[in-house]
């Protein structure tokens, strides 16, 4: 496969013009983009004649404000452009194509990464290609006649910390020891015949937040993934933070000041004893075993069978069983009414405001978004803990606004397909 590439938008000003014109997923005139831009109105209307006969720019109606002449209307043409994204994550790989609104125009799961690398690479060019396949033989093409092929910009990979960004190598991934110091961006270039770029998974869900959302690139933005563990990102004027060596966010370790366990660090009610789901799992099966029977329904695993069509035998048995779906289990007898399953839910929303308080503190951030695989299920339960916790002191006077992701469970790939839109074009990034 040749990779696609954009020699005639590398000018920065006319990638200043299109990041005016996209950061209003509703429109903008030609006034605002020169207002936006800071760049002159003959240079904005010659840059955008340009963009229109690239086909990545349209007009849509005009807008009318006043007196005056009505204002056309300018937006970008989502399908003029593609990205693939692969979330790479223990519990499974993920694979998607954007387009230009981070809309996901195919997708594909692949399961879990498996012990290879080598075969790991192979099966994500493998399903590259059936995707791509597939959009052709679906008659998919922009509205310049391009197929998904040719629209194709390259691949961005999220995947757990730690990893060199710079150097596309995962360095030591969590429960991912085979594929420690694997230079995957090498490899799936070379699998692929496509340019990529790797990032953590949390990194690359505040991208998708960023690209996705108008006006975001303006602020000051604090994410929460909430996966397995529970991670951070945070962006200014449109660049996410790595730090030095892309560890930027790992929040596990930060206290919460509640009265919890130990950790395994050594201090007590570390962040992690409260919100990684292998601790929340460990908290009630502890309190089943001390339990009288008066802190919540002893049969909670078999009340959710029935919500999330768990095997009950394959519950009791570690060795079949996945924390992933062990919390499903929980979840689900949360909502069914089992007062200890709610208890660690609210639990997790606790620790995890405390944080929030801290790190509203720290980061003085416009708007914090969580999100990630399992917020969404947790959501009703610990949201009210967080917005309770977090918003006590400063963070509340300071008008600070937290709210849930839009995207769903696929928004580590989505925000790794982003990152590689980012990369070749938007002018913070480039």
């Amino acid at each position: 496969m040749r990779g696609s590439s954009m020699p005639d938008i590398g000018a920065k000003n006319e990638l200043v013009v299109l990041d005016a014109i996209r950061s209003a997923p509703e429109g903008s005139s030609q006034s605002e983009v020169v207002r936006r831009s800071g760049l002159s109105r003959q240079a904005v209307s010659l840059i955008t004649r340009r963009l229109m006969e690239r086909g990545l720019v349209e007009t849509d109606g005009t807008l009318s404000a006043g007196r005056g002449k009505p204002r056309t209307v300018l937006r970008v043409v989502p399908s003029s452009l593609l990205a693939a994204g692969v979330h790479l994550d223990p519990t499974g790989i993920t694979l998607v194509i954007v387009d230009l609104g981070a809309n996901v125009v195919a997708e594909k799961a692949l399961g879990p990464p498996g012990s290879d690398p080598d075969a790991g690479v192979a099966r994500i060019a493998a399903g590259l290609e059936e995707l791509l396949a597939t959009m052709y033989e679906d008659g998919w093409r922009t509205p310049g006649g391009q197929s998904a092929r040719e629209a194709l910009l390259g691949i961005g990979v999220a995947a757990p910390g730690g990893l060199d960004w710079r150097r596309g190598v995962l360095v030591d991934p969590p429960w991912m020891p085979d594929w420690w110091d694997t230079p995957l961006v090498e490899m799936l270039s070379r699998a692929t015949g496509r340019t990529a770029l790797l990032d953590k998974d949390t990194n690359a869900a505040l991208a998708a937040e960023i690209w996705a959302g108008e006006r975001l690139s303006e602020q000051t933005l604090l994410y929460v993934y909430v996966s397995v563990g529970v991670g951070s990102a945070v962006s200014s004027a449109g660049r996410v933070q790595r730090g030095s060596t892309t560890q930027a966010g790992e929040i596990g370790h930060l206290p919460t000041g509640l009265d919890g366990p130990v950790c395994g660090c050594g201090r007590r009610a570390c962040l992690s004893t409260f919100t990684d789901v292998h601790a929340m799992l460990h908290r009630i099966d502890a309190a089943e075993s001390a339990a009288d029977g008066s802190a919540g329904n002893s049969d909670w695993r078999e009340a959710a069978v029935a919500a999330a069509g768990i095997d009950v035998d394959e519950l009791s048995s570690a060795s079949l069983e996945a924390d992933g779906e062990r919390l499903d289990a929980l979840l689900a007898a949360a909502t069914s009414g089992d007062r200890l399953a709610a208890r660690i839910a609210q639990e997790h929303g606790t620790a995890l405001g405390e944080a929030l308080r801290t790190l509203i503190g720290i980061h003085d951030p416009h708007r914090v978004i969580i999100g990630g695989p399992y917020w969404r299920a947790l959501e009703p339960f610990a949201m009210p803990q967080v917005l309770e916790r977090a918003l006590q002191g400063s963070g509340g006077r300071r008008g600070v606004t937290i709210s849930s992701s839009a995207f769903g469970d696929d928004v580590g790939a989505i925000g790794a397909a982003t990152l590689y839109l980012g990369r070749e074009l938007s002018p913070t990034v480039r």
